[in-house]
């Protein structure tokens, strides 16, 4: 769908759901303020695609606050510059994987880009 779009992809694993402090800092965090720092950049929201909940850990007893990841995101970077991240919302209306990936098989780029490289994790 996107052949000779794209110069480059990678797929990052992530843990379903982090912690939002402490140890065991894994790149979900990093990537999440990567992505926070753009969506507030671009005028748009994460959630409730990102969220954060209180969870309960039936092993130890503990209730701590995780962030929650999607099941799957796509960030697309240009020349090392994050330049869009699905999904998202934006004042009611949602951008997904989905679509982020048809427009740039349809168009060959996203506005004001030229070559790409995606990331999915």
């Amino acid at each position: 769908m996107c052949r000779g779009v794209l110069d480059d992809i990678e797929t990052v694993e992530w843990e379903k759901r982090v912690p939002l402090q402490g140890p065991g800092n894994g790149i979900e965090r990093d990537l999440y303020n990567e992505f926070a720092d753009w969506a507030r950049e671009s005028g748009v929201c994460l959630a409730p695609f990102f969220d954060t909940r209180l969870c309960y850990s039936s092993t130890t007893g503990e209730k701590r606050r995780e962030l929650v990841m999607p099941a799957v995101c796509l960030a697309v970077y240009e020349d090392d510059t994050l330049v869009q991240v699905a999904p998202f919302a934006d004042a009611g209306r949602t951008e997904s994987v989905e679509e982020c990936i048809a427009e740039l098989g349809e168009t060959g780029t996203l506005p004001d880009t030229g070559s790409t490289t995606v990331s999915t994790v």
